[in-house]
C-alpha cells in the first residue's frame, strides 16, 4: 500500500503531465494507486522494438533514449511519457527504449487504464488530447521529411544534370587530347622529315665546302669568293634547322621520342655512302667492321648523332688517311666506335669536348682551333636515349669516339 505522501508525490508528478494535466486530483489519486514504479540502471532495456505492447510509461526521474538499432530517434526526460498507443491496441513496438542513466519510470497498464476510463471521461480526453498532440508531431515530421526529400531529390537531379555535364566535357577533352595527339603525331613527323631530309644534304654539302676550302691552291679567286657565299648561305639554312631541333626541346619533352628497334649496322652503312664523295675527294679509306646488332631508339635522332660523329672524323682527317667505324657488343651493350687518323685531342680539351657551350677545341701543336660540331647537341641525344658518349685521344695520334648503347632483344613469345 501507498502512503498518503507517496500518493501526493506522484499526483504531483502526474499533474506536470500533459496527460493528465486537466484530470480532478480524485482521478489523479486513483491513477496513481495503479501506478507500478519501475528502477532502471544505465542502459537498461525498457522494451524492444517488435515487443507485445501493454502498457504506458512515464518518466519520474533520469531519461530514455527511442532508437531503431544504433540510431536514435529522440531523447525523453522528466515528466515525459511513451508507449501510449499500447493503452489501446495491442501492436508491436515501432522502437525501442533504453535508459541512458538511473531512471524511474511510472508504468500504467493497459487494464488498468480502461478501468479508469469507464468511471472517468477526463481520463479519456486527457489520452486523446496527449495523441492528438503525437499526431501533429507526426505531420509536422512528415512534412520536414517530405521537405527534405523534395530537396534531395533536386540535388539528385542537379547532380545528374552535372554528371551529363561532366560526361560531355570529358568527351569533347577526349576528342581534343585524341586532335592533339593526332597534331603532335604531325608535327612529330614534320620534325623527322627536316632531321633526315634536310640535315643529310646540309651536312654533306657543309662537308664538301669545308673540304674546297682546306685545298685553296686548286681554286681561282673567283671560285674561292664563290665557295664562301655558299659556304654561308648552307651555315645559315642549317643553324635555322638546328634551332628547329635544338636539344632544348627534347629538355623540355616538347618533342616526344620514338624509340624503335633499329639495325645500326644499316644505319652506318647508309651514312658512310652518303659521305663517299667527300671521302673520295681527301682520299680517305673507309674500314667498316659491323656486328649486326639491334638497339631501340629514335630513328632520326640517332642518324643525325652518328652523322656529326663521322663528319668530324672526316673534317679532322688529313689527305690519304684511315676511318674505322667498329660496331660490337659488349657486356649487354652496343658500341660503336669511330676511329680517325686527324692530330688528337688533348685530355685537357678531352674534358670539354661536350661542353653545353664549348664550340672550340685545341686539336693540334699547330694552334689551329677548328670549331666542332655539334658535339654537345651529341651528347645530348645521346643522354635522350639512355645512352653513353665518350672520347679517347692523344695529341698526333687520332682520335676515338665512342658511343654505347643498351642491346635490343627481343621478347619470346
Amino acid at each position: 500500500m501507498l502512503t498518503p505522501q507517496e500518493i501526493k508525490d506522484r499526483v504531483s508528478t502526474l499533474k506536470k503531465v500533459d496527460l493528465f494535466s486537466d484530470i480532478p486530483k480524485p482521478v489523479l489519486e486513483e491513477i496513481s494507486i495503479k501506478l507500478i514504479e519501475i528502477s532502471l540502471k544505465k542502459e537498461e532495456i525498457v522494451f524492444r522494438k517488435g515487443d507485445v505492447g501493454e502498457s504506458m510509461y512515464i518518466i519520474n526521474h533520469g531519461s530514455v533514449r527511442v532508437h531503431v538499432g544504433d540510431h536514435v530517434l529522440t531523447r525523453m526526460k522528466k515528466g515525459k511519457v511513451f508507449g501510449e498507443y499500447a493503452l489501446f491496441d495491442s501492436e508491436t513496438r515501432s522502437a525501442s527504449i533504453t535508459s541512458e542513466e538511473p531512471t524511474q519510470l511510472f508504468k500504467l497498464k493497459r487494464d488498468d487504464f480502461q478501468d479508469l476510463l469507464a468511471s472517468n471521461i477526463g481520463v479519456l480526453k486527457g489520452v486523446l488530447k496527449l495523441v492528438l498532440k503525437r499526431i501533429r508531431e507526426m505531420n509536422e515530421l512528415e512534412q520536414k521529411l517530405a521537405r527534405s526529400y523534395l530537396e534531395i531529390q533536386k540535388q539528385k537531379n542537379e547532380i545528374e544534370a552535372q554528371n551529363r555535364s561532366i560526361s560531355q566535357q570529358k568527351k569533347e577533352l577526349e576528342t581534343k587530347n585524341s586532335e592533339l595527339i593526332k597534331l603532335n603525331d604531325e608535327k612529330h613527323h614534320l620534325i623527322n622529315v627536316l632531321a633526315h631530309d634536310l640535315r643529310n644534304p646540309l651536312t654533306s654539302s657543309l662537308c664538301l665546302a669545308d673540304l674546297f676550302q682546306s685545298q685553296p691552291e686548286n681554286l681561282s679567286k673567283d671560285q674561292i669568293k664563290s665557295i664562301e657565299v655558299i659556304d654561308n648561305s648552307i651555315r645559315k639554312i642549317n643553324t635555322i634547322v638546328n634551332q628547329i631541333l635544338d636539344i632544348n626541346e627534347i629538355e623540355s619533352k616538347n618533342i616526344l621520342l620514338k624509340p624503335e628497334p633499329i639495325n645500326l649496322a644499316l644505319i652506318l652503312n647508309e651514312i658512310v655512302d652518303n659521305y663517299r664523295y667527300a671521302l673520295a675527294q681527301k682520299q680517305i679509306t673507309i674500314h667498316s667492321n659491323l656486328a649486326d646488332l639491334h638497339a631501340k631508339l629514335d630513328r632520326n635522332y640517332a642518324i643525325l648523332v652518328f652523322e656529326n660523329l663521322f663528319s668530324n672524323a672526316i673534317k679532322f682527317s688529313p689527305n690519304d688517311k684511315n676511318i674505322y667505324v667498329n660496331l660490337y657488343e659488349k657486356d649487354q651493350k652496343i658500341r660503336v666506335e669511330i676511329i680517325d687518323e686527324g692530330p688528337g685531342i688533348s685530355e685537357q680539351d678531352i674534358k670539354k669536348l661536350f661542353g653545353r657551350y664549348q664550340r672550340q677545341v685545341t686539336i693540334s701543336s699547330s694552334g689551329e682551333n677548328p670549331e666542332t660540331i655539334g658535339l654537345s647537341i651529341v651528347k645530348k641525344y645521346v643522354d635522350a636515349q639512355n645512352g653513353k658518349v665518350w672520347c679517347k685521344s692523344e695529341p698526333g695520334k687520332g682520335a676515338t669516339l665512342i658511343v654505347e648503347f643498351p642491346r635490343f632483344q627481343e621478347k619470346a613469345i
